[in-house]
């Protein structure tokens, strides 16, 4: 713990210095949110206030040596989240150097393998599985980790790289390393990486992922995990995953454009039956997304995460009116719709959300 603690102090505290000393402008972006929500189950109707913060220094984008610091915090006093640390409000903090050979990157940042907005068995380091998102949100995935990275270019869109993941307990066995392969065949690219790391106990993570253009971009990834103390078949293969999506922008006459979104998460060793399905066995899950822009200042959007296997749903729809430059109005409104036991439903502290507020960039 206390190397760990070492490690991400002299990073932040260099990043901080370097951030205060070579930033162009400080970015601030700010939420302020009413939510006003009604549960169901227990007929309550609430209402409260939330916040989302976000700094950034963001050093000049020339030179040999970038970073960032970025401190993040959100409060909704609907669902209060304690802060239990300083990594809690450390949302970036790294450096990133170009060598004449390789570039190097430490610190506290987001690094993405494969594609996908909502679904990707790729993002073996942080994963992107899991059905408990904010549909609200701008970006659906933002988690950010210390580490280090070295990316060694091979030519032309090639690379390959390794990444060190300190250890969360400050013991040495508990620290996780991993690398990746980029290159292209033909149209297509074409990525395959490898990540061990401790979870509840230690795991190795394989996959492989495409990703290229027919018209609409296309992904497609898969991955499993293998257990190192326990590596039975079965448990591989209830790891397995498989996501792939398609993506379109239509741009329309004047200032309009259009674009659609279609993600599916598959589990092949999953329960395949028309019953009420749990997330961590569900076989097969859709995410459809869709957002109309009639003009510059103005968009409207539209998700869901489907469950077809138990006919449930998690809907979301959204507007935002960018009222003047970097200041815009928001609201949302999402619902889970499905029957007590399916995987979205009314269950619990399952609730019906109207969020309205403003966000503000300066």
């Amino acid at each position: 713990m206390v190397g760990r603690r070492l490690l991400c102090a002299s990073i932040l505290i260099g990043c901080f210095l370097f951030g205060i000393g070579a930033a162009q402008n400080p970015v601030v972006e700010m939420n302020l949110l009413s939510s006003t929500a009604y549960m169901l189950y227990s007929q309550d109707l609430m209402q409260g206030m939330g916040m989302d913060l976000k700094i950034s220094l963001l050093s000049e984008n020339s030179g040999n040596v970038r970073g960032e610091v970025a401190f993040r915090t959100t409060y909704n006093s609907l669902v209060p989240t304690p802060i239990t640390s300083i990594d809690d409000v450390i949302y970036k903090a790294y450096l990133r150097a170009r060598f004449p050979s390789f570039r190097l990157t430490a610190g506290k940042t987001r690094l993405s393998w494969g594609d996908g907005m909502l679904f990707n068995a790729a993002d073996i380091l942080y994963g992107s599985s899991s059905v408990s998102v904010d549909l609200t949100q701008a970006e659906l995935r933002s988690k950010t980790d210390w580490m280090i990275n070295v990316n060694y270019p091979l030519g032309f869109f090639s690379f390959a790289e390794a990444v060190f993941l300190p250890s969360m307990t400050g013991e040495a066995q508990d620290m996780g390393v991993g690398g990746r392969f980029y290159t292209n065949a033909g149209e297509t690219k074409v990525e395959g990486g490898y990540l061990t790391k401790k979870e509840t106990t230690r795991v190795h993570k394989l996959y492989t992922s495409l990703q290229g253009n027919i018209g609409p971009d296309w992904y497609l990834a898969s991955s499993i995990t293998i257990d190192q103390s326990n590596p039975s078949a079965s448990d591989i293969q209830k790891s397995w995953l498989i996501s792939g999506g398609l993506f379109h922008m239509q741009y329309l006459s004047g200032e309009r454009n259009l674009s659609l979104r279609l993600e599916m998460l598959s589990r092949p060793f999953g329960t395949w039956k028309f019953e009420s399905q749990s997330e961590a066995s569900c076989a097969l899950l859709l995410y459809p997304e869709v957002v109309y822009s009639p003009t510059s200042t103005l968009s409207f959007s539209l998700r869901a995460i489907l469950s077809p296997l138990d006919f449930s749903t998690m809907l979301s729809a959204g507007a935002s009116w960018s009222v003047f430059e970097g200041f815009a109005l928001i609201a949302n409104i999402a619902a889970p719709f499905g029957e007590s036991g399916d995987l979205f439903n009314w269950d619990g502290a399952s609730a019906a959300a109207l969020t309205l507020g403003a966000s503000w960039i300066y």
